[in-house]
């Protein structure tokens, strides 16, 4: 988005924060209406109603149940933590007024999501302003990498995942030519790029690239399309809903090429889309409820317990989103939104549920994705 874009939007956000009014918002993380006398309000804004409010409403899972842990094991700064919830409908226009309201409520030391990029690139400069930090779970573009200095994020960047999981196929799978099927936005394109360019750098041909809209129903043509070139395997870079209706309909087409997709895929909603078509697939993500490592399985435990199903990658990127950031409001002994970023920026190995996470001079993550498979019905983090 260009810079005179949001600046349009922010200079309209007056306009759109009577609609606004109308969103979904509250409070979570104590008692009925807040976490209690003197509780420390984490701000929360992402998609959470709609055809798209799935990773949303996940990543709200994954939050909640951290904030509940810190709670009963004392708090932050001897205060519970508890949570300013917005409801951002998934419209570019909607950031800057929100970013706007968390910015106004001066006892805000951090604010976690989002599920689009382009609204938080929308709302962003405004964050900037006023020096709140972001801690986001879901955003991966790589227009937001560098693009301020209260940015950070424990999801990996579309331009490293497209890139790992070219490679990770090229290397693994014995794949020389793929044709890639992605959605028209920040997200899917930017996924779908940089696994083009380091597919290509590794040797092999892109057959066809072809982008579709959110919401789409019907693949037919465009399924037939990517198969009329013999590709050797098809790559899909876009949201579980899409991805699952795209494999069934390859399968519905005769193919039983191999089918690799995106982060977007990597939801228990997928494979209940796809049902046995999802069999096989394998995708990339930062989490695998299968993860052996200590962090992992006390996680998924405790979300099983709480939510009686297993986290999506989702809401275990929220659930350390929100440990980081109670973690920099630890190191700075304070609400102060300066050393709060601060702190924040100086994460380091940070043992997540999600793996280790720093940041680097971006603010992007440092680490490793996992790949998965799945089989019997579940993900399976792929160890050959």
């Amino acid at each position: 988005m260009s810079s005179r874009k949001r600046a349009v939007l922010a200079l309209t956000a007056g306009v759109a924060l009577i609609a606004l009014s109308a969103c979904s918002s509250g409070k979570s993380g104590g008692e009925e209406g807040g976490g209690g006398e003197g509780a420390i309000p984490l701000g929360y804004t992402a998609t959470l109603s709609g055809d798209f409010a799935s990773y949303g409403l996940e990543m709200r899972e994954g939050i909640d149940l951290a904030i509940s842990e810190i709670n009963a094991a004392g708090g932050v700064l001897g205060r519970d933590l508890t949570t300013e919830v917005v409801d951002d409908e998934g419209k570019p226009a909607n950031g800057p007024v929100i970013a706007q309201e968390m910015c106004d409520n001066a006892e805000i030391p951090a604010v976690l999501g989002f599920s689009f990029s382009s609204v938080a690139l929308s709302g962003l400069p405004i964050y900037t302003q006023c020096g709140l930090p972001i801690v986001a779970a879901a955003v991966t573009s790589p227009e937001l990498s560098g693009a301020s200095d209260i940015f950070f994020r424990t999801v990996f960047t579309d331009a490293y995942q497209g890139a790992e999981a070219a490679k990770f196929i090229s290397d693994n799978r014995g794949v020389k030519k793929i044709a890639i099927l992605y959605q028209q936005d920040d997200y899917g394109k930017g996924v779908a790029d940089s696994f083009s360019e380091a597919f290509e750098a590794a040797g092999g041909t892109i057959t066809s690239s072809q982008a579709y809209q959110l919401g789409t129903v019907n693949f037919g043509s465009t399924v037939d399309s990517a198969l009329k070139d013999n590709p050797d395997a098809v790559f899909i870079g876009g949201f579980y809903t899409e991805a699952g209706k795209i494999v069934n309909q390859v399968r519905d087409a005769g193919s039983d090429l191999p089918i690799f997709a995106s982060d977007g895929a990597a939801s228990p909603l997928f494979i209940d889309l796809a049902g046995a078509n999802a069999e096989g697939v394998e995708v990339y993500a930062a989490f695998s409820a299968s993860d052996p490592r200590p962090e992992s399985k006390k996680f998924v435990e405790a979300f099983r317990a709480e939510y009686d199903k297993d986290p999506s990658s989702w809401a275990a990127l929220a659930y350390d989103a929100t440990y980081v950031a109670a973690e920099g409001i630890t190191k700075a002994g304070s609400t102060d939104r300066a050393a709060v970023a601060e702190a924040i920026r100086g994460t380091k190995d940070y043992p997540g549920a999600s793996g280790t996470i720093s940041f680097d001079a971006d603010g992007n993550r440092v680490g490793e994705l996992t790949f998965q498979r799945v089989e019997d019905g579940a993900f399976v983090v792929i160890t050959e």
